[in-house]
């Protein structure tokens, strides 16, 4: 069985939007602590994972499943979350359906079909980074709009004085520079410089979720894949993008 709780559907809304931008489907792994999950992009560029402890939901039952789904469908029926509407996720073992339940004045059911991924799912690699670079989500957000003005894709640099958003187009260019003590910054841990290029797009679908107040870190090498994390609505989020080679 598996039945879960989640007082802000409008919440976890923004989790499948950005989830959803870069992938197609999912499978959730579902057990007694929580539910996880990790997918490459259909390109094999992105990897995306997420980590929903138990303790984010208000009630929390399951046992061990593993839930295939649809991410654009799971997208349409979220997008008719009102803003205090809770949300129930609930299998449907007998029907091989999962249950999506808006709870407010009344309840609202979508019923989603299950799709067998079992063998879609990945591992997350661990890596060691020199650099870590933790930012407010909002600042790092309009740095790679900045950036698209110009470019389709962006350098990002670190030393121990500061952390930079560099993009060039053909004529133009801009930077996003934020100091070690500006109040962007939360952290810099820095071992070594760093420099590296990525696909602007990508990076701009991974924080599409984050606001004000989010806190993005960012995990940096020389030409290794960034790696992001953050929090989201009770759920942890990590992206892997692999570096831009030049040609």
């Amino acid at each position: 069985m598996f039945k879960g709780v989640m007082e802000s559907a409008k919440e976890f809304k923004k989790v499948v939007d950005t989830v959803s931008t870069l992938l197609d489907e999912i499978c959730f792994e579902v057990d007694e602590e929580g539910i996880k999950a990790a997918a490459m992009d259909p390109s094999h560029v992105a990897l995306v994972s997420l980590e929903i402890p138990r303790l984010s939901f208000e009630e929390y039952e399951a046992d061990s499943h593993e839930i295939g789904i649809d991410l654009e469908a799971f997208k349409k029926v979220m997008n008719r979350a009102k803003s205090k509407d809770k949300l129930i996720l609930e299998l449907d073992e007998e029907k091989n359906k999962l249950n999506v339940i808006f709870e407010n004045t009344g309840k609202r059911k979508f019923s989603l079909a299950l799709l067998d991924l079992s063998a879609s799912s990945v591992k997350v690699p661990e890596i060691e980074y020199p650099n870590v670079i933790t930012i407010k989500g909002d600042a790092f957000k309009e740095a790679l709009k900045d950036a698209d003005l110009f470019s389709d894709y962006v350098i990002l640099k670190v030393d121990e004085e500061k952390f930079v958003v560099h993009a060039k187009g053909d004529l133009n260019e801009n930077e996003a520079i934020f100091e070690r003590d500006s109040s962007a910054i939360i952290s810099l841990e820095v071992k070594e410089e760093a420099k590296s290029a990525f696909n602007l797009d990508y990076l701009k679908d991974m924080v599409k979720g984050v606001s004000s107040g989010d806190i993005i870190k960012i995990y940096l090498g020389n030409d290794m894949p960034v790696k992001i994390e953050y929090s989201l609505a009770g759920v942890n989020l990590t992206f892997l993008l692999a570096p831009r080679i030049e040609g």
